[in-house]
């Protein structure tokens, strides 16, 4: 078994910014029916409040952390329920309540990026029926985000679509998004971004479709510390999204329900998501 520890994280920090982002998603959510923007806004306090969660469970072992990322992958989802309806208003289940959302149509809440998230969330949280939805969405949708990507970014989205709906990835597909990974291609981000987070989970992608026991471990090992190489910089080491590694963790899970034995360990990988022990109750 490998162990890929996590960077220090200040604890205390997040128990605070837990109950605070919690009295924010309560506030908002009695907004997400009248105001268009309120969803947005629960749906990054949702995330980071599971985050922040994992840094005080990092085994995701407590009812609050499962609920958190259940609500986080929710609220992902509902950004795009409302995207291409053609009524006016769109009912999602929000926790434990049903919202009627206003419809927008294409906008910059639901981005390329956006989608990715929501995926992991959905993948997390084995959701079949929010993997479905995003499955529904499409390239128009994505593009009338107006957001700028870099260039693996929608062949990405096009690669897990196509594999979370039970479609062949074309080699070539998955080739491309590769390539485009490459620190060389960097437009917005980084090229560190792009080496030591958008490739790495691309590689194990390509070892869980590969299949081969030893290959798919190595990849989940790199793609672990390639995470936590990028999160404890300077600059980056407090931020939840570094806390765990949602893309990895979400491979991780695909290529376990695959059959391929999952021979790491991390607290950026979440023992209790990664083994669906929440799910299963």
């Amino acid at each position: 078994m490998h162990e890929i520890p996590r960077h220090e994280i200040d604890v205390d920090f997040a128990r605070g910014q837990v109950d605070t982002l919690q009295r924010l998603i309560k506030s908002a959510l009695e907004d997400v029916e009248p105001d268009p923007d309120a969803l947005g806004a629960t749906r990054r306090r949702a995330l980071m409040r599971f985050e922040y969660l994992t840094a005080l469970d990092p085994a995701a072992g407590e009812e609050e952390t499962w609920q958190a990322a259940v609500f986080a992958s929710q609220t992902a989802n509902a950004v795009f329920a409302r995207t291409s309806k053609a009524e006016d208003f769109v009912p999602y289940r929000l926790g434990d309540r049903e919202y009627q959302l206003p419809v927008l149509g294409p906008n910059h809440h639901a981005t390329p990026v956006d989608w990715l998230t929501a995926a992991w969330l959905a993948v997390i949280t084995r959701s079949e029926q929010r993997i479905a939805e995003l499955c529904e969405v499409g390239r128009y949708t994505l593009l009338g985000s107006g957001a700028k990507v870099e260039e693996y970014v929608l062949p990405w989205v096009d690669t897990m679509q196509r594999y979370l709906g039970g479609d062949q990835v074309p080699p070539a597909l998955l080739e491309s998004v590769i390539d485009l990974t490459d620190p060389g291609q960097a437009k917005f981000a980084s090229s560190d971004f792009l080496l030591l987070v958008a490739y790495p989970p691309v590689n194990v992608l390509f070892h869980v479709l590969r299949g081969k026991q030893e290959d798919f471990t190595h990849a989940l090992v790199r793609a672990t510390t390639a995470h936590r190489d990028h999160w404890r910089q300077a600059g980056f080491a407090d931020n939840p999204d570094g806390f765990v590694a949602l893309a990895v963790l979400a491979m991780a899970i695909r290529g376990k329900d695959n059959g391929l034995p999952v021979e790491a360990t991390s607290c950026y990988l979440p023992e209790n998501l990664l083994s669906g022990a929440w799910s299963n109750r």
